[in-house]
């Protein structure tokens, strides 16, 4: 028994110090040098990503003049609610381990600038550059990830010369992506620099669509108390008219349909005697679409029962 309360007397007072460590780093009281820089500030002391903070990230211009350059997806008609895609990059003269491609959504968000939302970036401390993108892309790869790309062993003849050689020759990599209805056009969109550095090379022609955004999707059960007798079913639709929940033997359950907007996020923040709109409005925002719920009673516990909605 003294061990144990020894132990959780060190942990305690080892936990306290931390604590004071964390709110006072120096001797003195001033605030950290790193709070004016978010992007430092969320990769340090939250280990977050470089890919977490590419909405931070100043946008170049990439000085690649690159006629040949393009990117496709390899993909037959719209998407359905989940598949694999694959996105072929060609045309490239100088294959770099800096390049990866993005998964854009809503396609109609501008890669290029924000400058519509100046005011909304003061609430990242990025008062000199605005960041990257009005949304994050939803996934991204390097091209790397095709181990023959650095290699150029997917290479094409771009241009012969009198005598029938070949004066130029590009190099190509495939990706493959895994894709789930999230009711919103995407598009792909290729660029070089790395996360830290990115600067847009070329993206999809066409916006790719979901055959159905308004599908349910995503259920989730999670039991209401103890008992076991019942269980509450949640998922997402584009839809907003009430659905049902069919279960057991013939019964049924009516759902419950709920959503939030741009407007029902938090709203403003001061800077000093300056409030500024809150970035959750625009650049940080996705339509979450319509969230359905209901409850499937007069359950057995222990039993196995099948259940569809929708």
């Amino acid at each position: 028994m003294e061990q144990r309360a020894t132990t959780h007397h060190v942990n305690k007072l080892s936990f306290i110090l931390l604590i004071l460590s964390l709110a006072f780093p120096s001797s003195s009281f001033e605030l950290r040098p790193s709070v004016a820089d978010s992007t430092f500030l969320h990769r340090n002391d939250t280990a977050i990503s470089d890919f977490r903070v590419l909405n931070r990230r100043a946008l170049f211009q990439c000085p690649d003049l690159n006629p040949y350059l393009q990117i496709n997806v390899n993909t037959q008609g719209d998407l359905s609610d989940e598949q694999f895609i694959t996105v072929n990059v060609s045309g490239v003269l100088v294959p770099s381990d800096g390049d990866w491609v993005a998964m854009v959504s809503p396609s109609f968000s501008n890669v290029t600038t924000c400058l519509g939302s100046e005011a909304y970036y003061l609430q990242t401390g990025d008062t000199s550059i605005l960041p990257l993108l009005c949304h994050y892309p939803v996934k991204a790869k390097y091209v790397t990830s095709d181990p023959s790309y650095l290699s150029c062993e997917n290479q094409k003849c771009q241009k012969y010369g009198n005598n029938g050689d070949c004066e130029v020759r590009t190099c190509a990599g495939s990706l493959s992506f895994h894709v789930v209805n999230i009711r919103t056009n995407i598009e792909f969109v290729f660029f070089a620099g790395g996360f830290s550095t990115p600067c847009i090379l070329t993206k999809t022609d066409v916006p790719l669509k979901f055959s159905n955004p308004s599908s349910p999707l995503h259920g989730h059960l999670s039991s209401i108390d103890s008992t076991a007798a019942s269980m509450r079913l949640t998922w997402v639709s584009g839809d907003k008219e009430p659905q049902q929940v069919q279960y057991g033997d013939g019964k049924s359950q009516t759902s419950e349909v709920t959503t939030f907007s741009a407007a029902d996020m938090c709203s403003e923040f001061r800077l000093g005697s300056v409030v500024v709109p809150s970035p959750a409005k625009d650049f940080g925002w996705h339509d979450p679409g319509y969230i359905h719920t209901a409850v499937m009673s007069g359950l057995q516990p222990s039993s196995t029962f099948n259940y569809k909605y929708g």
